[in-house]
């Protein structure tokens, strides 16, 4: 896999860290130099958008996007000519697509990978057998991609949904509303109402209620939805801070720095506005949101 992302494709090589993308690099320098590919670049030479393009494979596929200096919508269209020769049954130019989204891929397989605990990432250093198992179900359901892709109806931002597509392939498409949700194995201990505030008649002194009511208010008083599932989730949920992490991809930090915005987010929208300080006044800071401080979320 060659990772070229300047437009000095010829000075920067890829180094690959682990066995698979090694392999993977040796097939690639070994397929771009041989018979099958120098076929292709004359063929690829008879298209308008490609035949300035296709002195070598690396130079075509820097103008396919590699090379980052190149504009989306330009790479797109010389993307474009060559899925329409993939889906021609041109096997070479399928190759070249491929190559060309790689990268994103490896980083997929990589998440994923790391997310089943078969594999470390440490900068660009990925390990374990589970990654290399992830990155070839992903390299195969790519050619079907690759060889189906509906230029018709998607011309635009063609690399990034050609990996939206094979990932989608191997793990199945995860709705926005299910992305989004928090799902809890065993309901809250409290009674709740439409509006999401703790029933009538039902007591309000157990934490849960307490939580409840103050990510409702924080809900009227306009704080971003994303917020309060993050709260609720730490808070009232009892996911832990690396749970939380491992279900969206991020670190443990991201979710620390995420849950302080949401707190900070509730606390401006349902505590009062301090007053100014007379001169001389021992008044202090107001109170965080009862139920949300760090010690719960955490």
């Amino acid at each position: 896999m060659s990772n070229h992302t300047d437009s000095d494709v010829d000075r920067r090589r890829f180094e690959p860290r682990t066995a698979t993308l090694q392999r993977w690099q040796r097939d690639w320098e070994r397929w771009s130099a041989g018979a099958e590919a120098a076929d292709g670049l004359r063929r690829w030479a008879t298209h308008p958008l490609l035949a300035k393009h296709c002195e070598s494979v690396a130079e075509l596929l820097a103008a396919c996007g590699r090379d980052r200096t190149v504009a989306v919508p330009v790479a797109d269209g010389r993307l474009a000519a060559l899925i329409a020769f993939a889906r021609a049954e041109d096997r070479a130019a399928a190759r070249v697509v491929l190559e060309r989204v790689m990268p994103a891929l490896t980083v997929r397989a990589a998440e994923r990978a790391r997310r089943a605990g078969g594999a470390a990432v440490t900068g660009a250093a990925v390990e374990g057998s589970a990654f290399g198992e992830v990155l070839a179900e992903l390299v195969g359901a790519a050619w079907l991609v690759i060889g189906t892709f509906p230029l018709d109806r998607r011309p635009r931002k063609i690399a990034v949904n050609v990996v939206w597509d094979t990932v989608s392939r191997v793990f199945g498409y995860r709705p926005l509303t299910e992305r989004s949700t928090v799902y809890r194995d065993l309901l809250p201990d409290v009674a709740v109402g439409l509006d999401g505030r703790p029933a009538d008649g039902w007591p309000r002194g157990g934490s849960c209620a307490e939580l409840l009511a103050v990510l409702a208010d924080g809900r009227d008083g306009g704080v971003r939805p994303a917020h309060l599932r993050l709260l609720a989730e730490l808070a009232i949920v009892g996911r832990s801070q690396a749970q939380v992490a491992a279900r969206a991809g991020i670190s443990d930090r991201g979710v620390r720095l995420r849950r302080d915005a949401a707190v900070r987010a509730l606390q401006a929208a349902v505590l009062p506005v301090p007053r100014q300080a007379l001169p001389g006044s021992t008044a202090g800071p107001a109170a965080p949101a009862a139920g949300v401080s760090e010690g719960r979320s955490a």
